[in-house]
C-alpha cells in the first residue's frame, strides 16, 4: 500500500471517525485531487459519506471553469454528490482585506455553509509537508509569534465556525509523494499557472529561497524547520493554556506579575473572543499602557484595566480641532495659546545660556509662526532624517493614541513648514548652525 493511503488509514480513527460525514475541499491541484481519491479508497470500509466541495474563483478565465469541470467529472466518476460555489468578488472585501485574502475568506465561508447545508462535521484539506514549511518561513517574514509559526495542525477547528472541524491528513506527507501516488493511479489533475508567478512572496519562498536554503545552506533544512516548528507549537500551546485558565480563574496573580508572554496571550484571548483580530502592535500598546483607552479604529477603542481585563469603548468619531493661533514673535518675551498649550518664546541676538526650552534659528522660522493642530497629510523632519515622513507615522511609531494626537501642538514657518511638534524632537529645517545670527528661544507649557 502506498505512503498516502498507509496515512489515510493510519489517521482514519483520530481524524476520520467511523461513519463520519466529510467535504472534502478541492481546487483541481495535484494535492486536492489525491485527498479526494484517497478519501475515497476508504469510505466504503469505514462507511464514510463524502461530499467534494469546490470553490471556483473565476481568476483565471477558462482556466478556471476547466478546473470546476474536472471535479465535477471526477466526483461523477466516484459516484460522489458535489457542491460548486462561485466567487462574486465583493467590491468592499477586496477593498478592505485585498484580492488574495478576499477571495480566501470567501472560499473559507463557501466551504463552512456548504459543510453545513450537507451535514458534514469534518472539511478535509490537502495541506501536506512542503506547505508547512513555506508557511513557517512566511510567516516568519511577517513577524509571526508561537501560534503562527507552529504551523497548521492535522486537526483544528474551522476559523470563525467552532463546530466544524479541519482535518489535513497530508501533513506529514512531501508533495513528491502526492504526485508519485497521483502518477501510479492515474489521477487526474490541473496546474495552476499562478503558482509559479514569483510576484507572490509564497511562490519566491517556493522557487527561490528553499531551493538556494537547501543548496548552500542545509541539505535537511526542511526537516530542520519542521522540528523547530513542532517545538514552537508546543510551547505556544502551553502559554495559550496557561492564558485560558489564568483568565477563567477567580483567584489569580496580578496580570503585572505574569510574564510578557503570557500578558500577551492573556490580551490575546480576550481579542478573540470579542471578535477582534489581535494585531502585534496593538497587544503590546495595549500590555504597556495599563488603565489607557487605544483606539483601533474611528469608532472603538481598548484597554487593559489593571486586573488584566480587555475592554471594548465604543466612540464618537474623532475630529480635527480646525483652531489656529497666528503670531509674529518680537525681541522681547511674548506668550501665546492654543486650547491648553502656553507657548513663550522670543527673539535675541545670541544663543541663549541655560536655558529650559528649545531653540531655534530665527532667520530659518521667518517674521511669523503658526500654531495649530495636526492634520491628515501633515509632514514633518525631526532633526536627524534626512527626508520628512508623515506626521502620522511619527505618532503611531511613538505610540501616541488617537485622542491625544489631535490635542499636541505644532509650529509652523512662515513658509508653512512644521519645525515643531509637541513631544517630538525639535525640526530639521529650524536647528541653530554655526552661521545661525538669530536664534528664537521657545518654551512650552500648560495653560
Amino acid at each position: 500500500m502506498s505512503a498516502v493511503l498507509e496515512t489515510i488509514e493510519a489517521q482514519s480513527r483520530e481524524l476520520f471517525p467511523k461513519g463520519e460525514a466529510i467535504l472534502a475541499a478541492v481546487s483541481g491541484g495535484v494535492d486536492s485531487m489525491v485527498l479526494l481519491y484517497a478519501l475515497n479508497y476508504f469510505a466504503k470500509q469505514y462507511k464514510w459519506r463524502l461530499v467534494a466541495a469546490h470553490f471556483n474563483h473565476r481568476l483565471r478565465g477558462n482556466s478556471s471553469r476547466a478546473d470546476q469541470r474536472l471535479i465535477e467529472k471526477s466526483a461523477h466518476k466516484l459516484g460522489l454528490d458535489c457542491v460548486v460555489g462561485q466567487w462574486k468578488q465583493d467590491v468592499n472585501s477586496i477593498k478592505k482585506h485585498g484580492p488574495e485574502m478576499a477571495a480566501r475568506l470567501a472560499r473559507h465561508e463557501f466551504l463552512a455553509q456548504a459543510a453545513k447545508k450537507r451535514r458534514c462535521g469534518i472539511i478535509a484539506m490537502a495541506h501536506h509537508q512542503d506547505d508547512q514549511v513555506e508557511t513557517f518561513l512566511w510567516r516568519l517574514m511577517r513577524g509571526a509569534g508561537g501560534k503562527g509559526l507552529g504551523g497548521m495542525r492535522e486537526r483544528s477547528p474551522f476559523p470563525d465556525h467552532p463546530k466544524l472541524t479541519v482535518a489535513r491528513p497530508f501533513m506529514q506527507i512531501p508533495k513528491r509523494e502526492l504526485r508519485r501516488f497521483a502518477k501510479s493511479e492515474g489521477i487526474q489533475f490541473r496546474e495552476d499557472a499562478s503558482n509559479e508567478d514569483t510576484n507572490h512572496l509564497r511562490n519566491r519562498i517556493r522557487h527561490q529561497l528553499l531551493p538556494e536554503l537547501r543548496r548552500n545552506f542545509h541539505t535537511e533544512i526542511d526537516r530542520a524547520i519542521l522540528q523547530s516548528q513542532g517545538l514552537i507549537g508546543a510551547d505556544a500551546d502551553f502559554v495559550s493554556a496557561a492564558a485560558r485558565e489564568w483568565i477563567a480563574s477567580p483567584k489569580r496573580m496580578a496580570f503585572s506579575e505574569l510574564h510578557p508572554a503570557l500578558q500577551r496571550w492573556v490580551i490575546w484571548h480576550q481579542l478573540i473572543e470579542l471578535k477582534l483580530e489581535p494585531q502585534h502592535h496593538q497587544i503590546e500598546t495595549l500590555r504597556q499602557t495599563l488603565g489607557r483607552f487605544v483606539s483601533i479604529n474611528p469608532q472603538q477603542a481598548l484597554r487593559v484595566d489593571p486586573d488584566g481585563l480587555v475592554q471594548l469603548h465604543e466612540t464618537k468619531p474623532l475630529k480635527h480641532d480646525l483652531r489656529q493661533n497666528l503670531f509674529a514673535p518680537s525681541a522681547r518675551w511674548s506668550e501665546h495659546v492654543l486650547a491648553k498649550t502656553r507657548i513663550r518664546c522670543r527673539i535675541a541676538p545670541i544663543k541663549p545660556r541655560e536655558f529650559s526650552g528649545e531653540v531655534f534659528d530665527a532667520n530659518q522660522v521667518g517674521g511669523k509662526i503658526l500654531l495649530r493642530h495636526w492634520q491628515p497629510g501633515d509632514r514633518y523632519q525631526p532633526i536627524g532624517m534626512e527626508h520628512p515622513v508623515k506626521l502620522q507615522d511619527l505618532f503611531t511609531n511613538a505610540k501616541v493614541p488617537a485622542t491625544e494626537k489631535r490635542q499636541l501642538v505644532l509650529a509652523c514657518t512662515e513658509a508653512g513648514e512644521i519645525f515643531w511638534v509637541q513631544g517630538l524632537r525639535i525640526g530639521e529645517i529650524a536647528k541653530t548652525r554655526p552661521n545661525t545670527s538669530r536664534f528664537l528661544g521657545w518654551i512650552c507649557g500648560q495653560s
